[in-house]
């Protein structure tokens, strides 16, 4: 994974690793707070309460989505791992939709801008699931079970998908070279930067400090967190600015931590754009037994003299881990198929005879030509589910029943 990419599964989600918010769970100490709440204590909401961060008064759903519904864009940060969270982002975009249809779009973290005319096709519903899950492992590392609600919806309902992110390229450079280190030509493809927020750089330094070995070599992992808030901003503006999208809103889905106390996109979207806006954080105030591994605990409190947010939605945590099958094969390309380079003990290849050196060639009725069409053709199985799988041993064609 790129470490530049961690920063934002790191990146704190209340107390949860992740991004949607401000704490490093499992302790009850805070990170980056400022007045979270000047008038409750987040941690003691009830799950399914909705607070307006400011006044510590409660709303309903209704009342949030009236009161959300006044802004022009709609910033919902996120636990990418928690999939209450994504539940609360697609409450939302259903809430809004309904509530100014034809006039919602969806923008999200997980896509490269660059991909966009794959995701106008998506939204448009001509694009095959197929191909679209393809797009999705191009852009983003998570399982995109964790969205598939939320993406299946925009492409029922025809919404607008927007991709707000830096290509991959554009990142590794500035990771690898820092800005002072790029051509010419690459540092006039970047957006504006503004390195000047106090507590944007405050916060971003607790979280280098406390996982990526200190000091050496911030400025180039700052960068490209700036590089990721700046084209996000610009991402947003450039869709809601012209004529023809005047009476647009938009719904940003990212990590919380690139929404949290605005520091990140909306403060820098404000700055080229001044529109009313909203955030929304699901808020998880403790990890079940087990997950502690999702915590942040080696960052270090820093004080931020501002609501985390304007509204939180308290709510549980659950994650995918452990819930989907596995073959257990580890696996590289080949011009006949994939190769098989290892087989893990116990798991479903190893118990139904498949081996290192296989080449897997069909899978069910489907050819196998690269990696990508065996992780698709696994994701769409279910425990207890069986299926032949047509390897190539030596020279001779072996038809093996797998059962997940």
């Amino acid at each position: 994974m790129n470490p530049y990419r961690l920063a934002v599964i790191l990146s704190f989600s209340l107390m949860i690793v992740g991004c949607a918010g401000s704490k490093p769970a499992p302790t009850a100490e805070p990170f980056a707070m400022g007045p979270e709440s000047p008038y409750r204590n987040l941690d003691e909401l009830k799950e399914e309460t909705i607070l307006h961060v400011p006044t510590g008064i409660e709303v309903t759903k209704d009342e949030l989505i009236d009161i959300i519904g006044q802004s022009r864009i709609v910033y919902v940060g996120e636990t990418h791992t928690n999939v209450f969270d994504h539940r609360v982002e697609l409450d939302i975009i259903k809430a809004l939709a309904e509530k100014f249809p034809g006039r919602i779009a969806v923008g999200m973290e997980m896509f490269e801008r660059s991909s966009q005319p794959q995701l106008d096709q998506w939204s448009q519903g001509k694009m095959d699931d197929k191909a679209f899950a393809k797009i999705w492992y191009e852009n983003w590392d998570q399982d995109m079970d964790y969205y598939r609600d939320i993406l299946y919806y925009v492409r029922d309902m025809k919404i607008p998908l927007v991709g707000l992110n830096a290509p991959h390229e554009q990142v590794r450079l500035l990771g690898e070279k820092g800005l002072e280190g790029l051509s010419e030509t690459e540092r006039s493809e970047l957006p504006d930067f503004d390195p000047g927020d106090p507590y944007h750089r405050k916060s971003m330094e607790a979280i280098f400090g406390g996982h990526i070995h200190g000091k050496k070599g911030f400025d180039p992992f700052y960068q490209t967190m700036l590089l990721w808030d700046e084209t996000m901003a610009q991402s947003v503006v450039r869709y809601l600015s012209p004529p023809e999208h005047q009476k647009m809103k938009m719904v940003v889905i990212s990590g919380g931590f690139h929404v949290g106390f605005g520091f990140g996109i909306p403060r820098r979207v404000f700055r080229r754009m001044p529109e009313p806006y909203a955030i929304v954080l699901p808020y998880t105030s403790r990890l079940p037994k087990g997950k502690e591994y999702a915590a942040m605990p080696n960052v270090s409190p820093i004080d931020i003299p501002m609501p985390i947010a304007d509204f939180v939605w308290a709510v549980p945590y659950d994650d995918l881990e452990g819930k989907g099958v596995r073959l257990g094969v580890n696996i590289e390309p080949s011009d006949k198929g994939v190769l098989v380079k290892a087989v893990s003990p116990e798991s479903a290849a190893q118990k139904a005879g498949i081996q290192p050196g296989d080449i897997i060639t069909d899978f069910g009725d489907e050819p196998i030509l690269e990696p990508f069409d065996l992780v698709y053709q696994i994701k769409q199985q279910r425990a207890g589910d069986r299926a032949v799988v047509k390897v190539l041993r030596g020279d001779k064609m072996v038809g093996i029943e797998v059962k997940f």
